[in-house]
Order: structure tokens, then C-alpha cells, then sequence
């Protein structure tokens, strides 16, 4: 059995498969609480917006609210999943069409480097092209999809559970199956949570990569335009809502730009596929990264200009220190000689790998997690500040970042020596904020 606190296996029999021996998220009970409180929250935010009803006041009511809100959705909850699920297959297909270069993955432990179709940005740009253009030309109205938004959310609920206890159950067809080092523990409670399988897949196609960039990333920019057509409709479009959208959508296509960076994140090196990232990806992402144009539809802020480019520069600045540190980062993985990283001073280890301690990275240990977080700062603040529902997303945000800093300091304590990590530690001090943290 695992036990305690982060992430750690030891070969039991079958080295493809080693026994995970500790836990993180507070083990099975963790797991299953989460399991279960995720959804919900998804839920409960959504009842606390649900029309012109919408702030954190009404959390008196919130049993009743989302009583209200299940009973209404409930008989579009079919359609609703009909629609995601043509959208799930249309970008499962795109995603192994021979569309964009082809990139191998790091070396996994079995000897493999999985190869991935780059082609997430070309499925950004026909998705935003086809809908609204569509919605342009009257042949399809955006603002219906802002009208679904309930039964979505509730039937984005039901598919990722669906989708997590068939991944779950698929990890144990073959003794070759090559399981995350932190999601084979034995109990299938915290296995099912954290994700038991590294690289699921079906033929070409990774279905963690898939997920994790194209359904719920793109359908959280598409969601966004869809309040603004909403918006439109009923007469109460803002510069506030088209700003919100139209920088969340950039955050995206960044992303997506970049899309063969995510090789090398955590969520797809180490983390296994269940129900934590099925979730994240296909539920919570587009339905609560969303609260604040759904807020704005019916509660229109009306900024001074002044305000919005407060704002405005508030997300750029973000943007530039977390597209900068990455970017240095990137270079210098792939090329320490590039002309372009050439000032950056490094730090030596024992086990002859590089840290770098200037430049970015010199000024925190996660500059880069910095920038998100003043990103979506930044987006939350075009609603004003009337009510806090908006600010959710940084006000979660900022948690989550935290968690994943801690996450990845444990990693490269274990991946550099505790010895040279420490001597880095008291290079850069500063976790996440010079000077305060």
C-alpha cells in the first residue's frame, strides 16, 4: 500500500508497472473528496451565475440555485452530449490527420519516444473560422451555444467520467502498459483520480495530449465569442466582454503556436491519465475559465478607458513574462550555445546538468507561473469590481500554482541532488515573488 505524501514507486515485478509508493492529493480519501467536490464546485459556481441573478451574495441559496439550474438544463443534457461528442471525435481525428510536423516526445522508460501530430493550431483557426463565420453569415446562431451552456456543463461532467473509467479500466489490458510512476498504487480509488496509464492510446492518436489542448482549450475560446454574440443580442456588448475574449482567445493561440512545449510539461511527462486531467481538460476549464464573459453578458461593466488599459496592460505585462521566461527557458534546453541565451549565467551541478540563475529565471525559481497568474488577473479585472465571482479563476489560479511549484521543486530536488538543489535554492531565494515569497 502507498502511503504519506508525494509522488515516489519502487519496482514490485513487472518494471513497466512499478508500485507507486507514496501519495499525493491526500491519498484515496483526497481522491475520492475530489472526485466528487470538483464537479460540484463546477456546478455551484455556474448556479451563482445563472442569468441576471449572479454574485457570491446569493450563496445562502446555492441548494435551491442548483436545484434550479439541473432541473432546467436537464432535458437538453442529450443534445448537449451529442454536440460535445462530435466535437471530441472531430478533434480525436483532426488531431492524427497528416496536418503540421511531426515531433517525437522525450524517451519514456520503456526505450519509446511517442510521436504527436503538431496540429493544434490549425484546429484553433478552422474551429473559429467555420463557427463564427457561420454565426456571420446567419446560417448558425453563436448565441444559442451561450443558451446551451448548462447542459454542456453538465453533460462535459458526465463524459469525463465516462471517459475516466474507461481509461481507468484500459490500463490493465497488457502487462506492457506503461503506468505513471505516481498512479499505480493498488487502490483504485486514488489510481482512478491521479491516473493510472501514462500515454493512452488508440492507434496514433494520445488521447492526454488531445485533451489536454484541443476540446476544452478551444471550447473555452469558442464559449467566450459565443457570450459575445449573446451579448450582442440582448444589447449589452461592452469593450469589458470583446477584450476579455479576445485576449483569453490570444492566450490560447499561444499556446497552440507552441504546442510542442507541452512535451515536456509535467502533465504530460510524469502524470498519469485519469479522471485529474480528463476533468480539468473537459469540464472545469471551459466552464469556469468562463465566468467572466458569462458574467459580463448581464451585468455589463462599462470601464472608463483608463481602466481598460490598466487592464489591458496588466495582461500584456503577464504575457511578456510568461511567454519571455518560457521562451529563455526553451532556448537554452535546446541549445546552451544559442547566441540568443549567450548572458544567461548557469549553475553547474553534480551530476554535470545546468541551472540557470540569471536572466528570468534568476529572478524567481517559476517566473513563468508569475506571468499566467497576472494574465488572468488581468482578465478578471475587465469586470470590474462589483462582484467577486470573476476573479475566481486568478483567485484559484493562484492556489493551483503554488501546489504545482511545490510539486516541481520536490522533482528537481530528486532529479538534481538535494545538495546541489539546495545550493540553487540560495542562489534564486524567491519561489514565485521577489522579495515576498
Amino acid at each position: 500500500m502507498a502511503k504519506g505524501s508525494g509522488a515516489a514507486s519502487k519496482s514490485v515485478g513487472n518494471p513497466l508497472q512499478p508500485r507507486t509508493t507514496t501519495y499525493e492529493w491526500g491519498g484515496p480519501v483526497g481522491g475520492f473528496f475530489m472526485v466528487l467536490f470538483l464537479p460540484t464546485l463546477v456546478m455551484a459556481l455556474n448556479s451563482l451565475c445563472a442569468g441576471e441573478q449572479c454574485g457570491i451574495t446569493q450563496a445562502m441559496r446555492l441548494p435551491a440555485l442548483m436545484t434550479e439550474l439541473v432541473h432546467g438544463a436537464w432535458p437538453m443534457v442529450p443534445k448537449a452530449i451529442g454536440i460535445e461528442l462530435v466535437w471530441l471525435a472531430a478533434h480525436a481525428v483532426f488531431s492524427i490527420l497528416p496536418i503540421g510536423r511531426l515531433v517525437h516526445g522525450g524517451e519514456l522508460r520503456n526505450g519509446e519516444r511517442l510521436a504527436y501530430r503538431m496540429n493544434a493550431i490549425h484546429a484553433f483557426v478552422i474551429s473559429h473560422v467555420v463557427l463564427l463565420g457561420l454565426h456571420y453569415t446567419s446560417i448558425v446562431n453563436m448565441a444559442v451555444v451561450a443558451d446551451l451552456f448548462h447542459p454542456l456543463m453538465i453533460g462535459a461532467i458526465f463524459i469525463s467520467f465516462a471517459m475516466s473509467v474507461v481509461l481507468y479500466a484500459a490500463s490493465f489490458r497488457r502487462r506492457n502498459v506503461l503506468t505513471a510512476l505516481g498512479g499505480n498504487s493498488g487502490n483504485a480509488l486514488y489510481d482512478f483520480w491521479i491516473g493510472r496509464e501514462l500515454n493512452p492510446r488508440t492507434g496514433p492518436l494520445d488521447w492526454k495530449l488531445m485533451c489536454e489542448l484541443r476540446p476544452g482549450l478551444i471550447g473555452w475560446s469558442i464559449m467566450n465569442w459565443a457570450f459575445v454574440c449573446k451579448s450582442v443580442e440582448l444589447g449589452t456588448v461592452t469593450p469589458s466582454i470583446v477584450l476579455t475574449a479576445l485576449f483569453e482567445s490570444f492566450y490560447v493561440l499561444d499556446g497552440l503556436l507552441l504546442e510542442a512545449g507541452n512535451l515536456t510539461m509535467m502533465d504530460i511527462v510524469t502524470d498519469g491519465f485519469g479522471f485529474m486531467l480528463c476533468f480539468g481538460d473537459l469540464a472545469w476549464l471551459p466552464f469556469t475559465y468562463t465566468l467572466q464573459t458569462k458574467y459580463l453578458v448581464h451585468h455589463p461593466a462599462h470601464l472608463s478607458p483608463l481602466h481598460l488599459c490598466l487592464c489591458a496592460s496588466l495582461s500584456v505585462a503577464g504575457y511578456v513574462i510568461f511567454r519571455g521566461a518560457n521562451t529563455e527557458k526553451d532556448r537554452f534546453r535546446s541549445n546552451p550555445k544559442d547566441p540568443c541565451v549567450q548572458h544567461l549565467h548557469v549553475m553547474k551541478t553534480s551530476k554535470g546538468k545546468s541551472l540557470i540563475i540569471s536572466g528570468y529565471w534568476g529572478m524567481c525559481r517559476h517566473p513563468n507561473y508569475v506571468g499566467d497568474w497576472l494574465m488572468a488577473l488581468g482578465w478578471a479585472a475587465f469586470s470590474g469590481t462589483a462582484e467577486l465571482l470573476p476573479y475566481f479563476h486568478p483567485i484559484y489560479f493562484g492556489f493551483l500554482l503554488m501546489h504545482r511549484q511545490l510539486r516541481d521543486e520536490k522533482q528537481m530536488r530528486e532529479k538534481y541532488g538535494r545538495e546541489d538543489w539546495n545550493a540553487f535554492c540560495r542562489i534564486v531565494k524567491y519561489r514565485l515573488i521577489p522579495y515576498l515569497y
